[in-house]
């Protein structure tokens, strides 16, 4: 990818709203099988969403996938919290991820633009497109994408890795960031 191309992809995603924006090196994002199994045992909506475990790819062909980029754009969101929004966390985090995923998609759509065919986003979280997933069918195949988790990715360590500020929120919350990749070649 040239240089000139990736600052216009970072220049798409700031415009779609993302807080801040890293070129990523692939190869050297931290994976393990621990983000899975914290899905499995930690996560209420597993076995609810055909963009998490068990329904999304083992972490071999997981790995396997990934193994094919080297270039990514690491993607963070940010969103104020309110009080009055702390009483209905479930939609907050539906408002927050769907505007992460949002960018995301626009940033796919871009790169897949200028050639980058394979360009091809990932978001931390679960997907918030439905109020209950058809576990038979998506019904939002172009917008649907695996979380970051469910390809074995520490998104701790990827967003760390990459500059950002990452820790668990304690105590009074003013604002929350999620991150996503979009993986370009």
């Amino acid at each position: 990818m040239n240089r000139e191309d990736m600052v216009e992809l970072m220049k798409e995603a700031r415009k779609a709203g993302a807080a801040d924006v890293k070129m990523v090196d692939v190869t050297k994002v931290k994976r393990g099988v621990w983000p899975r199994m914290k899905c499995q045992f930690g996560c209420p909506q597993y076995g609810k969403c055909l963009c998490c475990p068990p329904y999304t790819p083992d972490l071999s062909q997981m790995n396997e996938f990934l193994n094919e980029y080297t270039l990514g754009i690491l993607v963070k969101h940010t969103m104020p919290i309110k009080l009055e929004e702390c009483r209905d966390w479930q939609e907050f985090d539906i408002r927050l991820t769907n505007g992460l995923l949002d960018i995301l998609l626009k940033v796919e759509k871009a790169a897949m633009m200028k050639n980058y065919y394979k360009a091809f986003a990932l978001k931390a979280g679960r997907c918030g497109l439905c109020k209950v997933c058809n576990l038979e069918h998506c019904i939002h195949p172009e917008s649907a994408r695996p979380s970051l988790e469910a390809c074995g990715i520490d998104v701790f360590a990827l967003a760390r890795d990459n500059g950002f500020d990452t820790r668990v929120l304690t105590g009074p919350v003013k604002e929350v960031s999620v991150y996503g990749m979009v993986l370009v070649e």
